[in-house]
């Protein structure tokens, strides 16, 4: 029994040495957003529209219509790409594969959306409805981020 008990006291010594000889850091190291699931989504996104854009143009002019949606979509990309990789580090944590893909979806809601007013004006009913939906994902997005 004393055995037991020298041998059960020596283990727990040696254990709370080497727990409290553990530091914790009192900064955590800082993560690049660029590297999170949300921006690399955003990077694969890029890659395929700056391709088709890049085969598309090939045959026809930056005006054909198609041309203009890919272009205004890399372009509202890149902004977003450029907000994301701003984000503080304390909401860094938050820029998941689910965030990613609200922005996918927000930056392809903008593209429709470009793409609708100049081919069918403000009012028509699925400008209204898409227009709408941006404004409710971008709320949605900014919560998250809050």
């Amino acid at each position: 029994m004393k055995k037991l008990f020298a041998t059960f006291a020596v283990m727990i010594v040696s254990l709370s040495s080497t727990v409290f000889a553990q530091q914790v850091s009192p900064k955590q190291a800082e993560v690049d957003p660029r590297t999170s699931e949300a921006y690399s989504l955003l990077i694969q996104r890029k890659a395929k529209l700056q391709a088709e854009l890049e085969t598309l143009l090939r045959e026809y002019s930056g005006e054909w219509p198609r041309a203009k949606q890919l272009q205004f979509e890399l372009d509202t990309l890149k902004s977003e790409m450029k907000k994301m990789a701003a984000v503080d580090q304390s909401k860094v944590s938050k820029l998941t594969a689910g965030y990613g893909g609200l922005i996918l979806r927000k930056v392809s809601l903008s593209g429709e959306i470009d793409t609708l007013l100049r081919e069918e004006g403000s009012e028509w009913p699925t400008t209204k409805e898409r227009q709408r939906e941006l404004q409710l994902l971008d709320r949605e997005i900014q919560k998250l981020m809050t």
